[in-house]
């Protein structure tokens, strides 16, 4: 079987529209890789801060001194943390003894990726909680 092309030799824009046709979804896939990298980068930074300001309560003898120590934790993690700020981070720490909770919530809708409504993100509400058993005679 021969096929007959109409401009035999003539193969210069090919490329171009084979790079047309892909280039949307190489980008769909570029920018999702960058979303998706920068959401479980802000998670990861919440559970960390969430963490450390868990162990901060550890020395609280009172509900408002633990409550003042995780946002003293808090507050000195902050600046090394990307993305999350005072702004859009709140902190809650609940008490059922002998352990105490505490709640990071992060905003991220003004973040990044996440302002953008071309690619279908997970929630712009990021959750991360840490529990950690108070020590000492109750």
């Amino acid at each position: 079987m021969h096929i007959v092309r109409l401009f035999p030799g003539e193969s210069r824009g090919v490329s171009l529209v084979e790079f047309a046709l892909l280039a949307p979804l190489l980008m769909m896939i570029l920018l999702g890789m960058l979303g998706y990298g920068q959401y479980f980068l802000i998670a990861h930074s919440a559970q960390q801060l969430a963490n450390d300001a868990a162990r901060a309560t550890i020395s609280g003898m009172s509900p408002a001194e633990r409550l003042s120590l995780a946002n003293a934790a808090m507050a000195s993690e902050l600046p090394n943390l990307p993305s999350i700020t005072a702004n859009n981070a709140t902190l809650t720490v609940t008490e059922a003894l002998p352990s105490v909770t505490v709640h990071v919530r992060v905003d991220a809708s003004a973040i990044g990726l996440f302002r953008v409504s071309l690619l279908p993100m997970p929630s712009s509400t990021i959750d991360r909680s840490a529990v950690i058993q108070q020590g000492g005679v109750l």
